[in-house]
């Protein structure tokens, strides 16, 4: 054996290996890529997990704090809260709209936690009956007894299909929506 034949072995032998090599550590580095990958599902998977574990109770309460805000809205529920003997019909007026603007800013953080279209329909809700009780409030309310007065707010909010049940409504879909 000649020295050139062994020498084109040993470096037919060195490119083999180097090409072997070479392939070799192209999977090596794409089966690496591939399990940082799986990894990293695996942990945004936890971490998913471990956030709904969290949000979830929250946002149920969201949903529940505002379906309880709605109903305490009702026309029913306000006139009973608010009206106490002997008072006028503009302090009845004025204690009713005060209980729901009140709720309403103790509740305003709630819309983190819902879809915005539901953050508007109790918005408008809010909206609707308090302009309701300024339009039936007249100006020479002192004529007008608080009972004739809760009376026509009632009449005026069971005709058609009203905010604060349409509002209901919508929450209850939502939350069955988003919960299945």
């Amino acid at each position: 054996m000649t020295t050139g034949f062994i020498l084109s072995i040993v470096c037919l032998s060195v490119l083999a290996l180097a090409i072997v090599g070479y392939y070799f550590s192209k999977v090596v580095k794409e089966f690496v890529v591939n399990e940082q990958k799986k990894t990293i599902l695996e942990i945004q998977k936890i971490s998913e997990a471990e956030t709904r574990k969290v949000i979830t109770p929250i946002q149920l309460q969201a949903y529940e704090r505002l379906v309880l805000f709605l109903e305490r809205m009702k026309p029913d529920n306000l006139v009973l809260r608010c009206y106490q003997a002997g008072m006028s019909t503009q302090l009845l007026r004025d204690v009713m709209i005060k209980n729901i603007t009140d709720e309403y800013e103790h509740n305003l953080s709630q819309q983190l936690y819902i879809s915005t279209e539901s953050w508007l329909r109790i918005k408008n809700a809010k909206e609707e009956i308090i302009n309701v009780l300024n339009a039936l409030t007249p100006k020479e309310s002192e004529n007008v007894l608080p009972l004739n007065f809760a009376g026509e707010l009632f009449e005026r909010l069971s005709q058609g299909n009203n905010q604060i049940d349409s509002a209901q409504e919508f929450l209850k879909k939502e939350i069955q929506e988003r919960f299945k």
